[in-house]
């Protein structure tokens, strides 16, 4: 025989509900505007009712894991886009009458007004309450959580330290580093400089320094390195931002991951947020534009000036393809710094520094074969001549030592034959 479950009147489910999620919302607030879930009794089902900060896979299997913690047998009842919907089953499944009658869970929300709503027939159990409980703490913990942990959770790597790269690392490209001297870490460095210059010279006082800028070169130019070291420079954290981790099969989800990377972002109080591969979110507008793409380049145009606009990060976006870029986005970014590929006197410099032990004649003659190679594949030249040589002395069993410039050249040749064949 089934043990019959004691049901909790209406007046105590709210009481021990609003109890044990009050001092939870005073700690878990952190500035955010946090409502006590809205309960009510009529035309005879319980329903429980309250919004969410977001809705995300994450959020979506955390809350699968809770549901499944107090609920012991359920279905999807539905997984559509912006709409995710459980129902509780009876305890014994060849058992189907009355199942409607049964606590049903739905979350909800495409881009905005994202919402939960649990509701049943007549009273909920302890172990239903208790779910109540749990999906509301799951909801909102993520806003106790730092911003650190947050953006790796959203896919974002950060970089607290630059990997003790410097500018000695990137060969060549003078031009480029004054100008991001000049655009970005002076106006990091010496913040107070600006601001009195802008109150000294504007009716209304507003920032003078850059809040968005552009890299624009080909794969394998350095735009990423650079970032980096600009980050090591000023002493902040460096968010890089690969597509994958904002892009999502889930309707409406990529701009909401999109979003959440600015606002933790923001919450570390200075920080580079650096976007690779931007011209892969946000493409020229036009007919054929996907709505999903065009919700994402809301997003940006937001961030980067709009009302809730970032004001404490600094973003970088790099592209190869400036040209799809939308035009409103592109007006958003106070600098565009082209990265050119290195001339011959660069590509040496690049090849002395992946091959210190070759001469300065050998280099030249190195850079003078790979024309028109970025600093990457010279780098991967270096790198595959290495392998070569250390094939050969293990087949031989001879002790370590540099590859010679031969081996060098030939690899080189063989990259530019590779290279040519492809085009």
């Amino acid at each position: 025989m089934e043990a019959i479950e004691e049901l909790i009147p209406h007046d105590k489910l709210k009481e021990q509900i609003e109890k044990e999620l009050i001092s939870f919302v005073e700690s878990a607030s952190a500035g955010y505007d946090i409502s006590l879930p809205r309960i009510t009794f009529e035309k005879g089902k319980t329903h429980v009712q309250f919004p969410l900060p977001f809705l995300n896979e994450y959020l979506i299997t955390q809350f699968i894991i809770r549901i499944k913690d107090h609920l012991e047998n359920i279905r999807i009842h539905s997984f559509s886009e912006g709409y995710y919907a459980f129902q509780a089953l009876n305890r014994n499944l060849f058992k189907t009458e009355n199942i409607l009658e049964n606590i049903k869970i739905e979350f909800s929300g495409l881009t905005s007004n994202f919402n939960a709503a649990i509701s049943k027939k007549g009273n909920f159990n302890q172990e239903e309450i208790n779910l109540v409980v749990e999906i509301f703490k799951t909801a909102y913990v993520t806003l106790r959580e730092d911003p650190l942990t947050r953006l790796k959770k959203l896919g974002a790597s950060v970089y607290t330290e630059n990997g003790n790269i410097d500018w000695s690392y990137i060969a060549g490209y003078e031009e480029v580093k004054r100008k991001i001297r000049e655009s970005i870490i002076l106006p990091l460095e010496n913040p107070d400089i600006y601001d009195s210059i802008a109150r000294l010279t504007r009716k209304t006082f507003e920032s003078n320094r850059p809040r968005a800028i552009l890299f624009e070169g080909c794969p394998g130019v350095g735009k990423t390195t650079v970032a980096r070291i600009i980050a090591g420079e000023v002493a902040v954290p460096l968010i890089y931002v690969p597509i994958e981790s904002i892009m999502s099969k889930w309707y409406g989800q990529s701009s909401q991951n999109l979003a959440q990377i600015f606002d933790a972002s923001e919450d570390l109080d200075g920080s580079i947020l650096f976007i690779d591969e931007i011209d892969a979110l946000a493409s020229s507008r036009n007919q054929t534009m996907f709505e999903a793409t065009r919700r994402v380049l809301s997003v940006l145009l937001r961030k980067l000036d709009g009302i809730d606009a970032v004001t404490k990060t600094i973003t970088i976006g790099a592209t190869n393809r400036k040209d799809d870029l939308d035009h409103a986005l592109i007006s958003r970014f106070d600098q565009t710094i082209y990265f050119p590929l290195p001339n011959q006197s660069e590509r040496s410099a690049i090849f002395a520094n992946y091959a210190s032990h070759l001469s300065a004649e050998e280099t030249t003659e190195l850079a003078e074969i790979c024309k028109k190679l970025s600093g990457r594949s010279i780098k991967d030249i270096c790198e595959l001549t290495e392998r070569r040589w250390a094939r050969k002395l293990i087949i031989k069993k001879l002790v370590a030592s540099s590859p010679p410039p031969e081996y060098y050249r030939q690899t080189a040749k063989m990259w530019m034959k590779d290279t040519m064949s492809s085009k």
